[in-house]
C-alpha cells in the first residue's frame, strides 16, 4: 500500500480516506485517459473503472505511459495489469453500453470525439453525477468541471454535433507533454468535488506554447436542451456508424450483442475463411475487406469505400 502521508497536510487524513473510498471512470484510454490513471492512481483513489475501444500502437508511446511490451495489447488490459485497483472494460461507449459507469461516483472524460463526450454528458444528467470535459489538440487544451444542476453542461458549450470533422490529434498533431498538463489539472478538479469543494462554472484553457492559461466564465444556458429541458437525446439507442483515424468504419448495434466466438469460428471455417480469434475479437478477410469483430457486436471493417459496403457486411456476418 502506498505512503500517502504528504497529502494528508492539505486533504488531511479524512480527506484521503474519501478518496480511497470513491469509484472514479475514465472513458478513453489514449493520450488522456492513460495519464488520468496514472494520477488517479497516485492519488489514492479505490476504484478506477476504465472504458476503451482500441489497442496499443507504436504511435501511441511518446504521449501516453504505455511501453513497448504494451503494443498490441487492448489498453485497458495493459491498464489493469500496471495498476491493481483499475477495472477494464474493451468497448465502445454509447447509450447501449453507458451503464458500465454506474459505479462511479465522478467520470473523467478521456476520449477524443464529440459524441461520446455528448453521451456522458446526457447519461451525467440523467443520474446526477458528476464529470469532467477535457480536449487536447497541438499545444493547448481546454478542461470544464460539468456538475449537473449547478454548472453549464456540455450542451451548453456545444449544442450540436460538428457539420463537419473536427481537427484531430492525428492530423493536427499533439506535443508529448500536453496530455499529462491537461490529466493533472482533470485529475485536481476530479479531487476538489469528490472532496465536497466548490468548482466555477468555467472553461479553462491553457496553452503551453505561449503559456497562456485563461479561465472562461460559463453559465448555463437559460433554454438548454439537456441540462434544462432533459431531452437526453444522446442516450437514444441507435445503430451507430463512424469513420476511424485511419480510414476504416466502425459499426456499433443499438444493442449489446454477446457474440460466441466459437459458433462464428465454425461459420468461417464451415466458409473456407482463415480467421485469427481471441478472447477479445475474432479477425478476418472477406474478398478485399479485413473485418474485426468484438465481443459486444461492434464491428470494424477496413478496406471498404463507404457505409454502405460496411454496413453489407455487418448484416452477413451479424446480421440487421
Amino acid at each position: 500500500m502506498m505512503d500517502f502521508s504528504r497529502h494528508f497536510p492539505i486533504i488531511g487524513m479524512e480527506g484521503q480516506r474519501k478518496l480511497g473510498e470513491s469509484t472514479v471512470a475514465v472513458v478513453g484510454a489514449g493520450a488522456l485517459g492513460s495519464w488520468e490513471v496514472y494520477f488517479l492512481y497516485k492519488l489514492g483513489i479505490g476504484k478506477i473503472i476504465v472504458i476503451d475501444r482500441d489497442f496499443v500502437d507504436e504511435s501511441d508511446l511518446p504521449r501516453t505511459i504505455y511501453t513497448k511490451e504494451d503494443v498490441g495489447k487492448p489498453k485497458v488490459e495493459a491498464l489493469k495489469e500496471r495498476f491493481d485497483n483499475v477495472v477494464g472494460y474493451f468497448e465502445d461507449l454509447n447509450p447501449s453500453t453507458v451503464n458500465l459507469l454506474d459505479e462511479a461516483d465522478l467520470i473523467l472524460d478521456g476520449t477524443d470525439n464529440i459524441y461520446t463526450r455528448q453521451v456522458i454528458n446526457d447519461y451525467a444528467i440523467k443520474m446526477n453525477k458528476p464529470w469532467i470535459y477535457v480536449g487536447v489538440l497541438s499545444t493547448y487544451g481546454d478542461v470544464m468541471p460539468i456538475i449537473p444542476g449547478k454548472t453549464a453542461c456540455f450542451r451548453c458549450l456545444m449544442p450540436k454535433l460538428p457539420s463537419r470533422p473536427m481537427p484531430t490529434c492525428a492530423v493536427a498533431g499533439i506535443m508529448s507533454y500536453v496530455p499529462p498538463f491537461a490529466a493533472s489539472l482533470a485529475v485536481s478538479l476530479a479531487t476538489k468535488i469528490l472532496l465536497g469543494e466548490e468548482v466555477r462554472s468555467e472553461l479553462i484553457f491553457f496553452d503551453t506554447k505561449t503559456l497562456e492559461f485563461e479561465k472562461i466564465e460559463m453559465p448555463r444556458k437559460e433554454d438548454c436542451p439537456a441540462c434544462v429541458r432533459k431531452e437526453l437525446i444522446f442516450l437514444k439507442k441507435q445503430i451507430r456508424i463512424e469513420r476511424l483515424c485511419d480510414g476504416s468504419i466502425q459499426i456499433t448495434p443499438p444493442e449489446r450483442m454477446d457474440i460466441d466466438f466459437d459458433e462464428l469460428a465454425k461459420r468461417l471455417k464451415a466458409l473456407g475463411i482463415e480467421y485469427i480469434k481471441t478472447s477479445q475479437f475474432i479477425q478476418f478477410e472477406d474478398d478485399y475487406a479485413e473485418i474485426l469483430i468484438f465481443q459486444g457486436g461492434r464491428m470494424v471493417v477496413r478496406g471498404v469505400e463507404n457505409e454502405k459496403e460496411a454496413k453489407n457486411f455487418f448484416a452477413r456476418y451479424l446480421g440487421g
